[in-house]
């Protein structure tokens, strides 16, 4: 079987946060059981234990470099792979101040992927205390872009004058 990343790479391109790595990893779990758990499950059938979205990907995979999908041996490499390329991803954590849409992922995603390269996923965290705007962490980096914070040296360097 081909190791060759690039088959997986519409795979992999769609995914823009942690959870969705965390999801696929538990769906190529689950395939992987649901597969080696019997030795008459064919991957086809075994495709039905997962997201139809996720299951689509993989037949696409499959189909597009003609790998046999009645081979367990070229299943369990593919699957194998597949988990390793989720563990190289590289972490942005982003603090915001709202849930924000699938849309706003998107955008936010496609600016990092235009602007630091592929490879990279978010992993959003709501806090409601920091009123707006965003901290970012990333290579253990930690820039601090929220009102709470302007608000709060604002506060400091007027705190005389506020008191008076």
């Amino acid at each position: 079987m081909k190791r060759d990343v690039l088959i997986y790479f519409d795979l992999i391109t769609s995914l823009k946060t942690t959870r969705e790595v965390d999801d696929l990893s538990l769906e190529i779990d689950t395939l992987a059981s649901e597969l080696f758990g019997s030795e008459k499950m064919s991957l086809e059938k075994a495709l039905d234990s997962i997201s139809s979205d996720s299951a689509k990907k993989i037949k696409e995979i499959f189909s597009n470099n003609k790998f046999d999908i009645e081979d367990k041996k070229i299943v369990s490499d593919f699957l194998d792979t597949l988990k390793d390329l989720l563990k190289k991803f590289k972490v942005i954590k982003l603090i915001l101040a709202f849930d924000p849409t699938l849309k706003t992922i998107e955008k936010i995603h496609e600016f990092i992927s235009e602007n630091i390269g592929i490879g990279y996923i978010l992993d959003i965290e709501i806090d409601e205390s920091i009123l707006a705007g965003a901290a970012v962490m990333f290579n253990g980096k930690y820039k601090d872009f929220t009102l709470k914070k302007s608000l709060d040296e604002v506060f400091a360097n007027k705190s005389l004058k506020i008191l008076e």
